[in-house]
């Protein structure tokens, strides 16, 4: 292959782009963009690094050349302790196995059985909270999510133990990106302090699964949620899921379902708060489809603003700014050539910031996924959930809870964000506020008994 290597900055002769990647990532892979194009190459520590940002090339390696562009190997090494051989890391055969088993738990149907869960467990939130009270809204839909994901994924109320099971998860996110970010990560294998607290939450998290997964063997009962799908899911063959492959499988919903989509909603709110003639419109829409009811499902389809609102929200400040992939041989890519096994990325951030794709990029304007607008939007530019056959399996849930959760909580809570809060974002396994999202509680003047009930 003759193509040229891309375009790049030369970096620090020792470390490259190392220190600028690590010291703020969204703002460093733009400016990369911004200055060098759709296809560039950068070096991270002694690796080169490739960025591809037009749309044409991400659907392209999505799609037709999904099966070149694979989950880095590194990835893989670095999960396989906590999820193991789930969806997010198999490849292959392997993949089309579990996707084939693991599709039905997520099917329509399926999840609206969920939707009540969604609902019930806001109003439960908003009822702890005190009108002009101070709050920190992300770590609130950290813990509304983990409640939620408990629910539907084991059937479990978790609101006593979740603090156990929220530790355990943070625990082994923070040891995660502390392993990505040092030069030379420490072996799994040395008993050092920080492996041993990743271990810990890791057995403390498969220890919970684990206990339900055996209770649930030994009933054999549907208890309706997507634990349950996965017990009973056969192949053509007639084969199931033994307990390591739904133990792998429930640890991935619980990750993947659990944080991705709180911060996606603490990005929505903040939104709101910051643009309150959308607010206003939104709140309007809501009143008049519930009439002050509960909000359910079938309310959803008369709704169609507030899914524009939630996907604008998520093609601005997206909680998934990244995916990764590993060629595995040499490919052309926008007249470059980017080699065998290094580390390609594909940022949400980036190319759904392109002016190209969604004119007035930095402008918060639901109405670009109107119906008839978003027909104009090129496959490849809009990717909160990846694409192609990888897409994210639990997109229709992801979406579902969003809009079920902001609903709900505008049924009852005007969106408000101190005036001196400055945004501030830290990209790590997810997108997300840094320090967190202080809001202020103002619940609306409507009486909103006949909501909570």
């Amino acid at each position: 292959m003759t193509a040229p290597l891309p375009p790049g900055p030369r970096g620090d002769l020792l470390l490259g782009s190392t220190l600028d990647f690590k010291e703020h990532p969204l703002h460093y892979i733009k400016y990369l963009h911004d200055a060098y194009g759709d296809v560039v190459r950068f070096r991270v520590g002694p690796s080169y690094w490739y960025l591809i940002a037009h749309p044409d090339h991400i659907w392209d390696a999505m799609t037709r050349r999904a099966d070149v562009f694979l989950k880095p190997q590194v990835a893989k090494r670095l999960w396989d302790k906590f999820l193991g051989d789930g969806l997010l890391t198999t490849e292959g055969d392997a993949w089309k196995r579990l996707h084939k088993l693991v599709m039905p738990a997520f099917h329509r149907k399926r999840i609206a059985a969920y939707s009540e869960v969604m609902t019930a467990f806001s109003h439960r939130m908003v009822d702890a909270w005190a009108a002009g009270e101070r709050r920190d809204f992300d770590e609130d839909m950290v813990q509304l999510t983990l409640e939620i994901v408990a629910k539907t994924l084991f059937d479990a109320d978790v609101q006593e133990g979740a603090e156990v099971v929220g530790e355990a998860m943070h625990v082994i996110q923070r040891e995660m990106i502390e392993h990505i970010h040092m030069p030379v990560p420490v072996p799994r294998w040395w008993p050092s302090a920080r492996n041993k607290r990743k271990l810990k939450a890791i057995a403390d998290m498969e220890g919970v699964v684990r206990e339900v997964i055996d209770a649930r063997r030994a009933s054999l009962e549907d208890h309706g949620d997507l634990l349950s799908m996965l017990l009973l899911a056969k192949d053509e063959n007639g084969e199931g899921l033994n307990d390591r492959e739904v133990r792998d499988q429930a640890m991935t919903i619980f990750f993947a379902g659990h944080e991705t989509t709180a911060h996606a909603m603490t990005w929505m709110w903040y939104l709101l708060a910051r643009h309150p003639k959308v607010t206003e419109r939104l709140v309007a829409d809501i009143d008049r489809v519930t009439g002050g009811e509960p909000m359910t499902l079938a309310h959803l389809k008369e709704l169609p603003y507030l899914e524009q609102c939630v996907k604008e929200s998520m093609r601005i400040l997206p909680s998934v700014w990244v995916f990764m992939k590993e060629p595995t041989e040499d490919v052309e890519v926008g007249g470059f050539l980017i080699p065998k096994g290094s580390q390609v990325m594909i940022s949400p951030y980036v190319t759904q910031h392109d002016a190209r794709w969604f004119p007035s990029p930095e402008t918060f304007d639901p109405d670009r996924f109107e119906k008839e607008r978003a027909k104009s939007i090129p496959a490849g530019a809009y990717i909160p959930f990846s694409g192609g056959q990888r897409i994210c399996l639990g997109k229709s849930f992801a979406m579902m809870e969003a809009q079920l959760v902001i609903g709900s909580l505008l049924q009852r809570v005007v969106p408000s964000v101190p005036v001196d809060y400055k945004l501030s974002m830290k990209a790590e396994l997810s997108n997300h506020p840094d320090g967190g999202m202080p809001v202020d509680i103002v619940f609306r003047d409507a009486p909103h008994e006949a909501v909570a009930k």
